[in-house]
């Protein structure tokens, strides 16, 4: 894969282009991915091999390094975990909105994309997940897949806010993941991980998400850290834009 930094809309950009790129008339899907993108360059040898084994059609992958992740990745402000600790600054709005119209619009004009709604995926970890939730009920008509991959659900009001929120309309296809073990031995609210990203799985279905266009991971020994994160991320690329069959089967 080829490698390009770019700075837009006053982010800086990892941009990952594929080996095939510039091939006539060829043009690909894209991925924005939170963090710089560090999940996918967690586990890049093995993502090659399933572009070269044609495991998953080739992406473009951009990764958005944050200014703040406490301010860029949450949707309203919330006090500090613990003292000592920083607080949230709830600037996931204005994120998502440079994200969709001026960074993704950047990204089509100057790269060979296929810029429709189905072509186009947010993920993230962490907080990174949770600003790809935030996205899907925002920004339905600009990402129409997204991986929300050990997402702080346990962030305040978050739950509630799935639960008075509609469901967007447009037709999105949606990889989720927690790990058992995460949150376990905190002493804040986010020792109710696990739950709250079951109950916010249960509420998509309530509210009529349709199950074939969700798939639903846990694992019993998954912790909260990287080594996890990229290999369910394999999997959600493999929800998202291939067969659906896991990367890393159990």
């Amino acid at each position: 894969m080829r490698f390009i930094t770019e700075f837009v809309a006053g982010f800086e950009l990892s941009i990952h282009l594929p080996s095939s790129y510039q091939e006539e008339n060829k043009r690909y899907p894209v991925i924005y991915l939170q963090d710089a993108g560090n999940v996918a360059m967690d586990a890049f040898n093995y993502l090659q091999h399933l572009f070269n084994s044609k495991q998953l059609p080739e992406l473009i992958l951009v990764g958005v390094k944050p200014h703040d992740r406490n301010h860029d990745y949450t949707p309203w402000p919330a006090g500090a975990l613990v003292t000592g600790s920083s607080s949230f600054g709830g600037g996931a709005g204005r994120y998502v909105q440079l994200l969709a119209d001026e960074i993704k619009p950047y990204i089509d004009r100057h790269y060979l994309t296929m810029p429709e709604r189905e072509n186009t995926a947010i993920a993230g970890c962490s907080l990174g997940g949770l600003v790809s939730a935030y996205a899907y009920f925002n920004r339905p008509e600009t990402f129409g897949k997204s991986a929300w991959i050990s997402a702080s659900f346990w962030y305040e009001g978050f739950i509630a806010y799935m639960q008075e929120t509609p469901l967007p309309a447009e037709k999105h296809r949606l990889y989720m993941y927690v790990g058992e073990l995460e949150g376990i031995y905190k002493q804040t609210i986010q020792s109710g991980m696990v739950a709250q990203t079951k109950e916010a799985h249960r509420i998509l279905l309530a509210k009529g998400f349709p199950q074939e266009q969700l798939k639903f991971e846990t694992d019993p020994l998954g912790t909260h850290d990287s080594f996890f994160f990229a290999a369910r991320f394999m999997n959600a690329l493999k929800w998202l834009f291939a067969d659906g069959t896991d990367a890393f089967p159990r």
